[in-house]
């Protein structure tokens, strides 16, 4: 076994955290309905943030993250704060965001001022998610928690807007395809502007009917240029996707809701976002991630293929709970355990690395 990187250390917080958050309800603070919405939204998505940063970052500014013990410092905060949790969750997860907060203070620390210009929007985005998580612990806020859900689906889109698109590339281009084109202006800003708007106003509790409605629109132009459908199933690629898909059928999802044209639950909305979207695109990059550290990139696995089925069916299950309310009783356990599933074999997935390494000439 090898010393673990820090962020297998990030990724295996971040799933225990998912688990305890929607797990099966199987143990006392497990699947808990009263506290998992601040549990996957400023946990889960905090830590696993965090360890994609301490991947990503170093690339966009040219030089590793130091001092290396500050690091491994605030990896071992947000491990105490996660015991913590499974005694008072209320402290922790206020502590929790204080932790948060300091991660982003020391990814700032390293950053260049010549490199602020990569790094800010995704680092601010990380400050103001931390900042937003105090008052929702604080005071049990529940617009802050929407507020918090709308901040961390724009950090996705950010982040799968550089590392998606990248692997679909390559992925595309080993499939005898030609190299993508960059995305023109006139789909992209107006995709960008239109989905910041809409996430803006739906966090703040505001119609964001028709800026939803022109960011599905955008988004699905900007999705058709990209052509997804034009690789073969590499390892990670079809589940980055599908991923990207849910994104864009929550944006039609609330626009038909507050456009008052489709009687849709607002559940509805937030699991296409949360499950569908951003937990397969989570799982997606962070496993991409893994793959080409442990020098397996777009190899087949059969453990991640079994976990991008376990996510697919957590959304479709999560979602469909959420549209029809007679079947929530039998999809909504369906749910928890294909969740549990997934992040069950994401821990085995992102460890193995650490503990049986395996030479990159072997599948």
């Amino acid at each position: 076994m090898t010393r673990p990187d820090p962020f297998r250390v990030a990724f295996v917080l971040a799933a225990l955290t998912a688990l305890r958050a929607i797990g099966p309800d199987i143990a006392p603070g497990i699947g808990d309905i009263a506290t998992h919405p601040n549990e996957l939204i400023f946990g889960f998505f905090g830590i696993q943030l965090f360890g994609f940063l301490t991947v990503a970052l170093p690339r966009w500014i040219g030089r590793p993250i130091t001092p290396a013990p500050m690091l491994w410092a605030v990896l071992v905060a947000h491990a105490a704060t996660f015991l913590w949790g499974c005694v008072d969750p209320e402290p922790a997860g206020l502590l929790r965001a204080l932790v948060t907060l300091c991660g982003v203070i020391l990814l700032l620390s390293v950053t260049p001022a010549g490199k602020t210009a990569e790094t800010l929007p995704i680092l601010g985005l990380a400050a103001l998610h931390g900042l937003i998580a105090i008052p929702a612990f604080l005071y049990g806020w529940p617009e802050a928690t929407m507020a918090g859900l709308a901040i961390i689906v724009l950090i996705c889109i950010e982040v799968s807007n550089r590392i998606g698109i990248a692997v679909l590339a390559v992925a595309r281009e080993r499939a005898g395809y030609p190299k993508l084109k960059p995305v023109p202006a006139i789909i992209a800003v107006p995709q960008r502007a239109f989905t910041i708007l809409a996430l803006a106003l739906w966090g703040l509790g505001w119609n964001a009917g028709w800026p939803a409605l022109a960011a599905f629109l955008f988004g699905m132009a900007w999705l058709i240029h990209i052509e997804p459908w034009r690789i073969k199933p590499y390892a990670g690629c079809v589940i980055l996707a599908v991923g990207l898909v849910w994104k864009r059928l929550a944006f039609l999802m609330l626009a038909l809701m507050d456009l008052g044209i489709a009687n849709i639950s607002p559940f509805a909305v937030i699991h296409a976002f949360a499950v569908g979207g951003l937990a397969t695109l989570a799982i997606g990059i962070a496993t991409s991630i893994v793959r080409k550290k442990d020098k397996r990139s777009l190899m087949p696995s059969l453990l991640a293929d079994l976990i991008y089925v376990a996510i697919a069916g957590a959304a479709i299950a999560r979602v469909g709970a959420a549209i029809d309310v007679e079947l929530y009783d039998t999809l909504i356990p369906l749910a928890r355990w294909s969740w549990a599933a997934a992040f069950l074999g994401y821990i085995l997935f992102t460890l193995r690395g650490a503990v049986w390494p395996t030479p990159a000439t072997k599948v």
